[in-house]
């Protein structure tokens, strides 16, 4: 009896010691994913919804790129579309499906443009034809992934990450060598978001709503200008400031013939036709009517 009462108590403890150390196992397992892989996990997540979000924005800057060329050929159509917008990601199921999320927003950042172009003796100026544009934004609450924000304003789809900001997609904006290389065109389509001063913070998808209301242009056509002054007033102009020095490259100017200069809000670009070498601007700007889902 008493070596049978000693071998069961035998078993009991390593039963007990068992389950103890299998619990112990579990739960390392546990830590070790939950400190190690999930993180990981998580900002790899958050980084392809981040993806996702350029490629929203893309697609709006795409959709609203090829309205206004057609609104400006055809000022009386009204035209509209409606543009979803992921506004979280980044969620695991069954490790971890907490989402991120993010928060769209129509004219959070100031954008204007003022065009000054110059004849011997006559200066033209585009006055406030392109002044207080409006601006479609993005700015991400990430949890892992660094925080982004993506800002379009007249037709360039501009990423800002902490101090950095990178022009992802161009303006309707070009410059090139006409009238077999004695003349220079400068073709400008801007962008203008109208609308009040709202936003919506989400982890869902959300809807920007977006109708053409006709166009307007600088009657320019036909005078040939000696120079030519761009200023850009916006919370990027490193941004702009490197688009302009592209664009005069990719034109082949030469760098005597333009500067660019730049502060904290504005961005100058001064353009000067070589001699016998005169300036055409061709500048007309597309009206949008921009809503959040509608009903906001």
């Amino acid at each position: 009896m008493k070596k049978r009462s000693v071998t069961s108590c035998e078993n009991a403890i390593s039963a007990v010691i068992s389950a103890v150390l299998l619990l112990g196992i579990v739960v390392s397992v546990i830590t070790v994913v939950n400190v190690q892989y999930i993180p990981e996990w998580k900002t790899a997540a958050e980084q392809s919804h981040m993806d996702n979000v350029f490629y929203d924005m893309a697609g709006m800057k795409n959709d609203v790129d090829m309205l206004s060329a057609y609104v400006v050929a055809q000022p009386s159509t009204v035209l509209s579309l409606s543009v979803p917008f992921r506004m979280g990601g980044g969620d695991l199921p069954v490790f971890a499906a907490g989402k991120s999320g993010g928060r769209l927003a129509i004219n959070d950042d100031p954008f204007s443009m003022y065009i000054v172009a110059r004849t011997p003796g006559i200066a033209y100026s585009s006055d406030n034809l392109f002044a207080d544009m409006g601006t479609v934004t993005y700015m991400s609450s990430n949890n892992y992934f660094v925080d982004q924000k993506y800002v379009y304003e007249n037709g360039a789809l501009i990423l800002s990450q902490e101090e950095y900001s990178l022009m992802r997609l161009s303006p309707n904006m070009d410059m090139r060598m006409t009238d077999n290389g004695t003349n220079l065109t400068l073709q400008i389509n801007a962008i203008d978001i109208k609308g009040p001063k709202r936003s919506i913070s989400s982890n869902s998808v959300e809807e920007l709503y977006l109708r053409t209301n006709g166009s307007d242009l600088l009657y320019w056509e036909g005078i040939l200008f000696t120079d030519v002054t761009i200023t850009v007033e916006s919370t990027y102009p490193s941004t702009w400031q490197s688009f302009f020095e592209r664009m005069a490259y990719d034109a082949g100017i030469d760098e005597a013939d333009y500067s660019v200069s730049s502060n904290s809000s504005t961005v100058v670009f001064l353009l000067e036709g070589n001699s016998g070498e005169d300036i055409i601007v061709n500048a007309s700007k597309t009206f949008f009517d921009a809503r959040l889902n509608l009903l906001v």
